[in-house]
């Protein structure tokens, strides 16, 4: 304790760091691990998708576009597209299970809401998927159908470059209410 002539005893206020709740590390730890695994359904199903992709261009039936499979640089946003897609999935089959969790505590009618809110969300998810996997073949589209490439591929404006966004924010509204649910 210090005195300052004028006022008398000065008392010094210790300074504590503000310590990450047991509480919010769960929360982080959970949304981490959510997002893991949609990476790494992600990249597996890219994997798979590209494969597929190429089959049908290469080999497949009707006409051929071409005879090289697809480049790295041809199937680097859609498998962009199908991780950031899967990790939003993931991210909805959490905070369906933690309102699931507070449904069975409370009855309350909220959350049966939004676990009616949630479920859509989880089929656009599914369905979006889907689309992306279809979107892989954008790539080979001749360049005399270009209009037609860039408005279902993945470059500005394209249908695939807008759901990709789409999903990022999607991932990050859901991590921010996944965070908030679990406190």
């Amino acid at each position: 304790m210090t005195t300052d002539m004028n006022k008398g005893p000065i008392t010094e206020i210790p300074i504590t760091e503000e310590k990450i709740s047991s509480h919010t590390k769960k929360a982080l730890t959970l949304i981490i691990m959510l997002a893991a695994s949609g990476v790494v359904v992600g990249l597996l199903l890219s994997y798979f998708f590209v494969n597929e992709a190429n089959n049908q261009i290469i080999g497949g039936p009707g006409i051929y576009f071409r005879v090289n499979p697809l480049t790295p640089e041809e199937i680097l946003f859609p498998a962009l597209g199908v991780v950031a897609v899967c990790i939003s999935m993931f991210l909805l089959i959490g905070l369906i299970a933690v309102y699931i969790r507070v449904f069975v505590k409370t009855g309350s009618k909220y959350i049966a809401g939004l676990l009616f809110f949630l479920a859509p969300l989880f089929i656009q998810s599914v369905l979006s998927i889907n689309i992306l996997r279809s979107l892989f073949i954008s790539a080979a589209i001749p360049d005399q159908f270009q209009p037609i490439r860039e408005t279902i591929g993945f470059g500005i404006g394209g249908f695939g470059g807008i759901l990709v966004i789409l999903s990022i924010f999607e991932i990050i509204g859901l991590s921010i209410l996944l965070y908030l649910s679990t406190e």
